[in-house]
């Protein structure tokens, strides 16, 4: 299992933007995480390719953006694919 998929934040996450881009307050909501925890993760996340950012002033004010990559997108269904076939196996 890629190291990404151990930790319960950036699982989250990635979690969160299957459905779309996410800017850093929703990303925020949505995982119920510090400022300063949650920004550490999306870096790590950043470096390994798994998602990109986009910074942008929204009515002057300055808004981060992230997306799953293609990296990102693949890397997450293969887990995910593990994840059934591990289920299957154990049966109902």
């Amino acid at each position: 299992m890629p190291e990404v998929f151990g930790n319960k934040l950036r699982l989250s996450v990635i979690s969160a933007l299957v459905t779309g881009e996410k800017n850093f307050t929703e990303l925020k909501k949505y995982t119920d995480a510090t400022s300063g925890n949650l920004g550490a993760q999306l870096t790590k996340l950043e470096e390994w390719g798994y998602i990109s950012c986009k910074k942008e002033f929204v009515n002057k004010k300055p808004q981060s953006s992230y997306k799953l990559t293609e990296t990102g997108i693949s890397n997450f269904r293969e887990y995910v694919e593990m994840l059934e076939k591990v289920l299957k196996s154990i049966g109902p």
